[in-house]
This record gives structure tokens, sequence and C-alpha cells, in this order.
């Protein structure tokens, strides 16, 4: 009974859905501490996904190839983000493969996350693999790449190892191009013809080059003390071709043929003991596959391929007579029994046929085609099924039985359109529950259906689908945030409390601004937390609502003991042209205090204050005694350049006026950048410092006055 549900084919459905709750639960284990709802929630999820997997088999296993999960012969969509994710995560760790098996428990899936939450720069390779065996995971095996424990001695061989492995790392050996042919010849040979090819067909697509096929053909067609091949050996080499994925066929059947055709004599040994019936199915695949062989073998084939006379006579099977309903005339017997087809076809003709042969009609139906396979997709299957749904549930031929079956299955089909971001398909059942509970169709079995899509878990899955894969769709995301209204804003902001990911909360606060003034109360109430970084981002969710009400909220956060709240609160009373916000970079524009000096000088740029003019002004006259002290002025240059006000001109005179040997390359650089700043001042007033610089021996200044007599020429602003 084991030995059988080890063949059954698993559930691609059902294993799709147990990465994506393995995913989600490793993201909550990541982001909540144990026993937190979500993580409890979520490690369920993925217990009860394995334990119906293991229904099918005992052992569910599958490898990363860098962003692609494969399990058994085949890859998951590479299109679908959670996989994506869950693939790069595991390959950033160095995992190869993961298995499970049975007797699995909801403790060992958490620490097997714990294990994941590790970031691939924060652990080393041997860290990582002493981490897995301290872990002592019963259920689970981890198995990282590790190319450093795999070399080969010539000679020697492990008697205790066991020969699917050894076979196996021979086989990877060879097509990674560590191994020689003649080194390990021998032992491939022993491979059987269907497991050689399991191990081929485990390879990512795409991974194999040219010279692996080579090197595997010439290791299973020869001994390392032969040098001919025999015809066993040609029935071992189509047997491995035959079990091959289909993508592989081709390449390994030309590499194949092309050894067999070294060695003309070998080959025609090998196929005078080979049945003729093989012989007509390599033929075959070679047709099939479309492949150009030698001429010489190719006659080969067809001698050896050829059928006697007596072969078109009645054959027995059983007690009846096979007999053929076309009788083949004398003259078209002695035709192909003597070879003479190219008398009786012409060279025009025979062109015809190898054109027919040649053609591809699949791309004719290419577009047809593309259509078909978008249509089977999961998410495609998923949503048309779910479209279904609704739409029957907008008549009045079902039975309260009937519809209230539906909408459950609607509920399950809205927590799979939460884990991949399927936002709109939410929303349409949100909109025909709604509808029917208008209209009076069994109402209240639609209410109840609304109130769990509105319930603390579901809302809690709402957040946690867009920490995940949200900001990829951010469109569909506004969307839904909008259903819910203010309500969800509380839930973003706990959220982005403790978000790690800069991408992630980035995209909570534009939800959140998206709410505008309704978000105003939450985010000032916020501004209490005790961690600057927090209130950080509370001021600026503030700054980017578009109300004046705000101000009061913030002004006392001007003089934060952290420098970078004090930044960003000055930097939104700034946004609204407040008063108390100038005053405080003059404030600073004062200060012998470099980290506050410095924000206020970009700061002045940024926002144009012309009212602190006289103190950058101020700042760029001090006397400079260093190198240092002049590179200092080079920030100001550029915020009075921002400003544009003639007020500062007198100023940059002085400057260019300068003369330095000590601080030479430091008093040019400070005047080529007086030169570029001069973009946003009146031409009339700046004319005369233009000229200078058309005269001067320093290519950049120069170059920047040409710039700006060209744009004044052309009656556009500098830039």
């Amino acid at each position: 009974m084991r030995h059988e549900r080890e063949k059954l084919p698993l559930d691609a459905k059902l294993l799709g859905d147990a990465i994506i709750e393995l995913n989600i639960s490793r993201r909550n284990v990541a982001i909540y501490p144990k026993g937190h709802p979500s993580v409890a929630r979520s490690l369920k999820k993925a217990y009860d996904f394995l334990q119906k997997l293991f229904e099918l088999r005992p052992e569910i296993s599958f490898a990363i190839a860098k962003e692609t999960i494969i399990i058994d012969d085949y890859y998951l969509d590479k299109k679908n983000p959670v996989y994506r994710e869950f693939a790069l995560h595991l390959s950033r760790l160095n995992i190869a493969s993961v298995t499970f098996t049975t007797g699995i428990s909801e403790e060992e899936i958490y620490t097997f996350h714990r294990l994941l939450a590790d970031k691939a720069e924060d652990v080393s390779k041997e860290e990582f693999a002493e981490k897995i065996d301290k872990a002592n995971l019963m259920h689970i095996r981890i198995n990282t790449v590790n190319y450093d424990a795999f070399s080969f001695q010539n000679g020697k061989t492990r008697e205790d190892a066991d020969k699917g492995a050894l076979w196996e790392k021979y086989v990877y050996g060879l097509l990674e191009g560590t191994l020689r042919t003649e080194d390990v010849s021998d032992t491939v040979r022993e491979v059987p013809p269907e497991m050689l090819a399991a191990y081929i067909n485990r390879i990512a697509p795409g991974s194999l080059k040219e010279k692996s096929y080579d090197h595997v053909i010439t290791s299973y067609m020869r001994r390392s003390s032969e040098r001919a091949f025999s015809g066993s050996d040609l029935k071992r080499v189509m047997d491995f071709i035959s079990s091959l994925r289909p993508e592989l066929k081709k390449q390994f059947l030309s590499s194949a043929t092309h050894n067999i055709s070294k060695d003309m004599i070998s080959a025609e040994e090998a196929l005078r003991d080979t049945p003729i019936e093989r012989i007509i199915e390599l033929l075959s695949l070679v047709n099939e596959q479309k492949l150009i062989i030698p001429d010489a073998l190719k006659n080969l084939l067809d001698k050896f391929s050829t059928l006697e006379k007596k072969g078109f006579g009645d054959v027995a099977l059983k007690n009846d007579v096979l007999v053929d309903d076309v009788l083949l005339s004398a003259g078209i017997i002695n035709l192909l029994d003597k070879g003479n087809f190219e008398a009786y076809v012409t060279d025009t003709y025979q062109n015809e046929i190898e054109k027919l042969l040649d053609f591809d009609a699949r791309d004719l139906i290419v577009e047809e085609m593309e259509e078909i396979e978008r249509e089977c997709i999961d998410e495609v299957v998923d949503r048309d099924y779910s479209n279904t749904l609704i739409e029957l549930l907008a008549h009045d031929l079902l039975t309260e039985e009937e519809y209230r079956s539906f909408v459950e299955t609607l509920k399950e089909q809205g927590v799979q359109f939460l884990e991949t971001g399927r936002y709109n398909e939410i929303l349409k059942i949100f909109d025909r529950l709604e509808k029917n509970l208008e209209e009076g169709r069994y109402p209240g079995i639609a209410g109840e259906a609304l109130n769990h899509f509105r319930s603390d878990d579901f809302m809690e899955n709402v957040i946690a689908s867009f920490r995940i894969i949200g900001r990829l769709m951010r469109d569909e995301a506004v969307k839904l945030s909008d259903y819910y209204g203010e309500s969800l804003v509380p839930r973003l902001m706990d959220a982005l409390s403790d978000e790690e990911s800069q991408s992630v909360r980035g995209f909570l606060i534009s939800l959140i601004v998206h709410f505008g003034e309704t978000a105003i109360d939450e985010a000032v109430k916020r501004l209490g937390d005790t961690r600057w970084f927090f209130k950080r981002n509370m001021i600026h969710i503030l700054s980017q609502i578009e109300s004046e009400e705000v101000l009061p909220h913030v002004r006392v956060y001007c003089r934060h003991e952290n420098i970078r709240v004090s930044i960003e609160a000055t930097k939104c009373l700034l946004k609204f042209g407040d008063v108390y916000g100038v005053n405080v970079i003059r404030e600073w524009l004062l200060s012998d205090n470099r980290d506050l000096t410095e924000p206020a000088i970009s700061l002045s740029g940024s926002f144009r204050l012309r009212e602190v003019v006289s103190d950058l002004v101020g700042i760029l006259r001090k006397k400079a005694i260093s190198r240092s002290d002049f590179i200092a002025k080079i920030p100001v240059v550029k915020a009075l350049g921002e400003i544009g006000d003639p007020e500062a001109l007198p100023a940059l005179r002085e400057m260019l006026s300068l003369r330095s040997i000590l601080f030479k390359g430091s008093v040019d650089s400070l005047k080529e950048e007086i030169y570029r700043s001069l973009r946003n001042y009146p031409y009339e007033s700046i004319r005369e410092i233009v000229e200078e610089g058309l005269v001067s021996k320093n290519g950049i200044i120069k170059r920047e006055s040409m710039r700006i007599i060209r744009s004044i020429g052309k009656g556009k602003q500098v830039v």
C-alpha cells in the first residue's frame, strides 16, 4: 500500500495552496511573536494542507532552482509572485531542497520558519547548516547546496555508499563538468536507463550546456576499456532517451547519433544485433524530433530497417489473420526492395516533400494556443469559477440550501484571492452580496457573509495580504481599502509599526495617506509612540495629508531630541508655508551644531526660503581657514542658487574674486559650483558674471557660461 501511495501524482492545486500557506506562515513568524493569533492561524492552515498531501504520499519533497520550485519532473508557475518569493527566500539561504514527512507538527513548522527568518547576508552557510542541525527537525529535511563536499578520487569507491546516491552524484558531476568521462564511464553504465533519465529530468530547464549531453552519452555508451559499442549499448541509450522529458530528447538524441557516427564499423555491428522494431523506433524518433543525422548513418539505418519481400505476407495474431486492405503491386514491391526510389521521384517533387516535412504549423495557431493556455492556469480557473457562482447568486432559481452552499464556497474563495492578491475578485463577491441584501434575496445569509468579510479574522488576512503582495497589486489594493473605509486605518497603522521592509512601509503609508483627513486623528493619537522612527512616520503621513489642521500637532516636534524627528516636523511645516517652520530654519542656520546647520541649508534651498537668504549669505561670508571650510560653502551656494534671489549675488562675486595658493583646488570647486547655480537668477543681474566666465581658463566655468548664453538665446529658462 505504501509503495502504491508513493506513485500517486500530487494534486497541483493542493500543492500550490500548501506552498502559499507556508509562505504566509513564514512571513507571519518573521513579523509576529510566537503565540500571536496570525501566527497560530497561518501555521494551522499550512499544517492542514500538508496533512492533505500526506494522504497522497508519506513524503513531500520540492527542490529550489533560484526563483523556481520544482516538484518531481514539474515546476510551479514561475509567474506566481508568491511561489517566486518563497523560492527566492530559500535560494538566498542556500537551500537546495526541503522534504516534509508524515508525523510533522505545527511546532516543527514554526521552528522551520524561525530558521528561514535569518537573512542571507547575516549568516554564513556554515552557521546556517549548524542551526539546521541544532533545530533537530525530525520530520523536515533541509538540504543545502555544498559543492565543496563532492570530489572524485581516481580508483577509489565507497563500498558502503548507497548506489543510488553515488550514481546521482556521478551523473551531476558529468553534467557540471567536474568529472571526466573516462573516470566514471564504468560506474555510469551501471545506472538503469529510466533512473538516469529521472536524474536528468530533475535538472531545471535551460540549465544544461551543450557539452553536458556529450559527456553523458559518451559515458553511457562505452566502457573506459572498450573502444567499440554493442547492440546492448544502443538499446540502453534508446531506453534512456525515451524516458526523458520531451524538450530534452532532441539534444540527447543528437549527441547519441553523433557518437554512433564516429565509428561506423561498430555502428553496423551494433545495428546487426538490434531487432528491426528498435531500428524503426529509432528512425521514428529521429523523424519526430526533425533531427538531421549524417548521411552515412541514415543510409545504414535505412538498410537495416528494410523489410524483406516475405514481410508483406499475411500476419497471424492469435487465431486471426491480419490482412492489409491495400494490395501492393509487384512493381511497387520491387521498387521498395531495390531502393530505386529516386528513379520514380523527381528532385522537384522531393524538395516539395521536404518543405512539407519542415513546415511548422504551430506558428499558425500560436495565438489560439496561448489563449487556451491562459484560460487553463489556476488563477483563471478560480476566477471563472467564482464569477459563475456570483452569477448564480443573482438568480432566484436557487434553494436556500444551494444558496448557502455557494456562499460558503465564495467565503473560501475570498481567502484564496487574498493570498494571491486578486482583490478585484473579492470586490465582485462583496458587490453581489450587497445587492442581494438590498433586493431581499436570502438577506440573512447575505448579511451573515458580509459580516464574515468584515470580521477581525478576515481583516487581519487583508492586512497580511497587503504586506506580502499588496504593493504588486497597488490599484486593486486601493479599491479594497476604499471599500473598508477608515475602519482599516488603525489596522494599517498597527502593521506599519512593526514592518521591517522599507518598500512595504512605503506602500502602507500610501494607503493610509489615501484616506486623507479621516486618517489625521489616528496619526495624531500615535504621535505619542516612544519609538522615534514610528513618530517620524506619523509626521510624514500628516505632511502628506493636505490639511492645515495638522500644523498645531506637528509644531511641538520641531525641537524633538531626535534630529530626524525634528527635520520631518520642520519639513511638514515648510510644506504648508508655516512661519514657525521658517523661524526654526533660521534658528538652525545660526547654530554652531552642524547636525542642525546642514539640514537647515538643504531645506532652505528645497523650499526656496527667501526669508533666510541673508542668513545664508552670512554663512557664505564667514572666513575660511581650511580646505573643509571652503567645501562647506558649496551647499550654501547650491541653496542660494535654488532660491535665485539677486540679494545673494554680491556675496557670490566676493567668492569668485578669492585667490588661494594653499587651497586652490577647493576654491576652484566653489567657483565652479557658483556658475552651476546661476540658472535661477534673473539674467540681467548675472550678465557680467557670465561674460567673465566666457573668457575663463577653467573649462567647467566656461562651459556653464556658454550653456546659460545658449539658453537665453533660445528664450528658455536656464536649466
